[in-house]
């Protein structure tokens, strides 16, 4: 079963680095609108690695973009620290990315092919350090003079009332056709539209007139997107000057900083700064991205499945890494994998989604011996055991395919896999409620028998 609330999120007095609260994500289709992610919250204190485990579509890779901004939540707020990041616009944005960075599925794909791997880690700092220095008041005045002018042209009641106005003197140019060309021939050749030639003409010049203001409104802002076109390379002179004079020193120090990064991240800077994405293996290029990330001394670093592409042993390679940088760089982690064995060797504290919301919170102990949920309790048998002795059949399934996120079910989103749904679960939300310390559960019937023997057992455990 899956709900929403945020009774697990903790005291603000904690510190959290990261709190997210009553994120809302939808898509519109041409079907209707998929539900990717509601009213869903998470918090991530300073050091800590908070894993988030589910089926593919359940909406944890959709609340990693949201947390980033790319595409920003429908709805809900993000705070890290103290900056809200809803209220805070483009330019604070790229101060903002230096402290968050984000780690993704595909390592070669999140490298740019045409760049050396040298320029690709040494990006991020050469964006943040261009932006160091302040920009003319005629480079700002124009960033945000444009989209306002923008918006002006775009203008609901600018495109009606021009609209109108054009229809109009259409209407009128054939009324006044017409009736010229049915009118009687004049003296000269010329042929008397009458009354209709005259309504005509009314209706032509008044159609013009209410386009007047319009018309003066392009021409000023034109004007004035001229008057800032013309002075943007002068404005920009002094910036460049500085920027000039400060680059030799800033690419020594870059250099030295992405060596430093690199061999932490276990790259040999010597052979890998000259060369190019494709030339490296997955592990590599992935120790590549994560040394993207750090390279601004981030403050949380959100991994969206970055093991999954990579095989067995290089992804106990990765993990290994990611323990060993969480605790030499002071960073805290968001995890996002389907792989739940993964989610527990590495992460503090678990969140289990189903469909776009929160079904249980748990550390990854209490949730592998104990899960209170359903749900979770499928996920925990799936697991394979290493034991040709256990058939993978025994271990309990769920029936039935996921609900389209277009139509979620109402009350319990789990309710038609569940094998415990009864009518209350069709009526009614489950709202996450605490169950046990440290335990967040949202279910109406949750299993919180203290009995081990409630658990899932190993040998009932295979693939579903």
């Amino acid at each position: 079963m899956a709900g929403s609330g945020t009774a697990h999120l903790r005291d603000e007095r904690c510190g959290p680095v990261l709190r997210a609260e009553h994120l809302m994500v939808e898509f519109p289709t041409r079907r209707g609108r998929v539900h990717a992610v509601s009213d869903v919250s998470i918090d991530l204190v300073d050091g800590e690695t908070l894993g988030i485990v589910g089926e593919s579509g359940c909406g944890k890779s959709t609340i990693a973009k949201a947390i980033m901004r790319v595409p920003p939540p429908d709805s809900g707020r993000v705070l890290l620290g103290d900056t809200d990041l809803a209220a805070t616009g483009a330019v604070g944005m790229r101060d903002v990315r230096s402290r968050l960075q984000m780690v993704f599925q595909d390592p070669v794909a999140s490298l740019n092919p045409r760049h050396r791997i040298g320029e690709i880690v040494t990006e991020p700092l050469t964006v943040r350090w261009l932006e160091s220095f302040r920009r003319s008041p005629v480079i700002r005045l124009w960033e945000r003079y444009v989209p306002a002018m923008l918006r002006w042209w775009r203008h609901p009641l600018v495109r009606r009332l021009a609209t109108v106005a054009l229809v109009a003197f259409l209407a009128g140019l054939m009324i006044w056709v017409v009736a010229t060309a049915a009118g009687p021939e004049r003296a000269g050749g010329t042929r008397d539209g009458g009354i209709a030639g005259t309504a005509g003409n009314a209706v032509m010049l008044g159609s013009l007139a209410a386009v007047a203001p319009i018309a003066a409104m392009f021409a000023a802002t034109t004007v004035a997107w001229l008057g800032l076109v013309a002075l943007i390379p002068l404005s920009a002179v002094p910036r460049w000057v500085r920027i000039r004079r400060g680059r030799r020193r800033f690419r020594e120090e870059a250099g030295e900083k992405v060596r430093r990064v690199l061999e932490d991240v276990g790259i040999d800077p010597g052979t890998a700064l000259d060369r190019r994405p494709h030339e490296f293996s997955g592990g590599q290029a992935q120790r590549i991205s994560l040394a993207r990330a750090l390279i601004t001394e981030p403050e949380v670093i959100i991994c969206d499945e970055p093991v999954s592409a990579l095989d067995v042993s290089v992804q106990a390679q990765v993990l290994n890494l990611l323990k060993d940088l969480k605790d030499k760089y002071g960073i805290s982690l968001i995890f996002i994998a389907h792989d739940l064995a993964v989610v527990k060797n590495i992460s503090d504290r678990v969140v289990v989604m189903y469909l776009g919301k929160i079904c249980e919170v748990a550390s990854p102990d209490d949730l592998f011996a104990r899960p209170h949920h359903p749900y979770t309790r499928v996920l925990v048998n799936a697991i394979p055991v290493p034991d040709p002795a256990i058939d993978p059949r025994a271990a309990p399934t769920t029936n039935g395919e996921i609900p389209s996120p277009l139509d979620p079910p109402s009350g319990c989103r789990f309710r038609t896999r569940c094998p415990q749904a009864r009518p209350r679960c069709a009526r009614e939300e489950p709202e996450i409620q605490r169950t046990a310390p440290g335990r967040y559960v949202a279910c109406h019937y949750p299993a919180t028998d203290p009995d081990p023997a409630g658990a899932p057992r190993p040998e009932a455990r295979g693939v579903t």
